[in-house]
């Protein structure tokens, strides 16, 4: 059976001129991701955290732990400079593997610009060709514009988890979406492509 790498790097300009690279992540840019969080946490609750919460050591063994279990995580920077991240983290355990969790984060000035769409198809790109059969995301039910997003790429409203994130403005609902990959049936468990 031949498996079809999935495209990890892709170089490009925005719409307003700037270049623009997404590729693997490296313990390198753990410093710049944890300022992106900070810098969109510090914009209101579009993410389920607050400036301050990720140091660059957590983040960098997250980025670390995520690709030693299977799974992806891209940076986008623009001019330079992280702008986006985005990862699929694989669920644990025989009866779970077929389904990887995405996250896409996109700084405020990129927002609009179609690179974070660029970001999560590369991702469902990736989780096709890994033998996914299944993606799912948690998102605030008020951030219609990420809603709108996931829509548009095929996701479909799940459920809703009342309550399940603790935020300084009280608990907050995450609606649960997903998207079949229509992949073949995973029993023993998706093949592994490593970040490059």
């Amino acid at each position: 059976m031949t498996v079809t790498r999935p495209v990890l790097r892709r170089e490009g300009v925005t719409r307003n001129g700037r270049p623009y690279a997404i590729r693997p992540s490296q313990d390198a840019d753990a410093p710049g991701l944890a300022g992106l969080i900070d810098a969109v946490a510090g914009e209101g609750e579009l993410i389920a955290a607050v400036p301050g919460e990720l140091d660059t050591i957590e983040q960098s063994a997250r980025l670390v732990s995520i690709v030693l279990e299977g799974g992806l995580t891209l940076t986008l920077e623009v001019d330079g400079v992280p702008a986006g991240h985005v990862m699929v983290q694989r669920r644990a355990g025989r009866h779970y593997a077929h389904v990887g969790e995405i996250a896409i984060l996109v700084s405020n000035a990129q927002r609009g610009s179609g690179l974070g769409r660029i970001l999560m198809e590369m991702a469902i790109d990736w989780g096709r060709a890994v033998g996914l059969a299944k993606i799912s995301l948690r998102v605030f039910p008020d951030n219609t514009r990420a809603i709108a997003l996931y829509r548009s790429l095929g996701f479909e409203e799940e459920g809703l988890a009342r309550r399940e994130v603790r935020m300084p403005g009280g608990d907050r609902d995450m609606l649960l979406m997903g998207l079949a990959l229509g992949g073949p049936d995973v029993t023993g468990g998706p093949a592994i492509l490593r970040n490059e």
